[in-house]
């Protein structure tokens, strides 16, 4: 055997040695029997989750005698259901493929005390409670997470950062107002340019209340508009107290919807009230006879009705199309 095939016999039984050894370690981080990381804890332990992201952004859950709430909003009621599957995520970690233990990694897996992709804390009923840290993801519907302050960082399935996102919209029922576009026989909007009213005629069509001669309303208009709150939608509540902050003792708008009644009842119109607008979120803050909560709600559903004027529903008249001069012949 001359010196080259040497090093290609040796450079050979290398790369086998280290194949070998990382199947090893592969096999050992994914096989090595693992038991949940909260013990016996169960879904129906739990009274109360906090929610953090790396911003500092947070939202409560508190679960009462009867129902999962939103204490920062006035006990809005949450989804039981969502919460419940969330927590059954949780639970079910285990401690089967342990990824590190030392703090020098934390920072890198995102799962550090003061730097991590998510946090979740949650309360037991017996006065304990658990801490969550979620970190990075190596790939899809995994990630790195480190419990109760120890040191074992563990790589788990079935779980990723945004299913702890401390947005409301995440932990409700994000219908507002739930009606539908049929139901709607009447409309009367009012805001800084004026009053405008609208009625379904006896062929389901709307139409606009005192057109002028020569003037021809634009059904499309207000089709769309109705189709935009009906159902109408939040993106978070923000409690039962009227604040000067709302912007709602001097409405931006007012909608009011007639719907059809029912064979035995008469319903009473659906009152909408627009306040201040918040550009950084891009939504309201909303009103409404229909729920006792105040409201955020998205400005693409309510611009329209902020900003529209009598011209918006009106059709414009036909541009005069020049008629074009012949040229004498030379």
């Amino acid at each position: 055997m001359n010196r080259r095939n040497g090093f290609l016999t040796v450079a050979l039984l290398a790369q086998v040695i280290l194949i070998v050894l990382l199947a090893s370690l592969r096999a050992t981080a994914t096989t090595v029997p693992g038991k949940p990381i909260f013990g016996a804890v169960k879904a129906t332990d739990i009274t109360q989750v906090t929610l953090q992201d790396p911003t500092g952004k947070t939202i409560d859950l508190t679960r009462n005698e009867t129902n999962w709430v939103m204490p920062q909003a006035g006990n809005y009621p949450a989804d039981a259901t969502k919460i419940t599957a969330f927590l059954d995520k949780v639970l079910k970690i285990e401690t089967g493929r342990l990824i590190a233990q030392t703090p020098a990694s934390y920072a890198r897996l995102q799962v550090a005390d003061n730097q991590f992709a998510q946090k979740v804390v949650f309360k037991l009923a017996n006065g304990d409670s658990h801490v969550l840290l979620i970190g990075t993801s190596p790939s899809a519907g995994s990630v790195h997470v480190r419990a109760d302050g120890a040191k074992e960082v563990y790589l788990v399935d079935g779980l990723s950062s945004s299913d702890a996102a401390p947005d409301a919209v995440n932990w409700i029922n994000p219908t507002y107002i739930a009606m539908l576009p049929d139901q709607v026989t009447a409309v009367d909007i009012t805001n800084a340019n004026g009053s405008f009213s609208f009625a379904k005629d006896a062929a389901n069509a709307w139409q606009m209340k005192g057109l002028n001669s020569g003037e021809t309303f634009d059904a499309a208009k207000i089709t769309s508009m109705v189709g935009q709150i009906t159902p109408l939608s939040l993106i978070r509540p923000l409690g039962q107290s009227l604040k000067p902050e709302f912007g709602l003792t001097s409405p931006a708008a007012t909608i009011t919807l007639t719907l059809q009644p029912t064979a035995t009842v008469s319903i009473k119109p659906v009152v909408i009230q627009i306040g201040m607008k918040d550009s950084a979120e891009n939504s309201y803050t909303v009103a409404s006879n229909e729920s006792p909560y105040y409201v955020r709600v998205g400005s693409y559903e309510l611009d329209a009705f902020v900003t529209s004027s009598r011209q918006s529903f009106l059709k414009l008249p036909p541009t005069a199309v020049p008629t074009p001069t012949s040229t004498p012949a030379q």
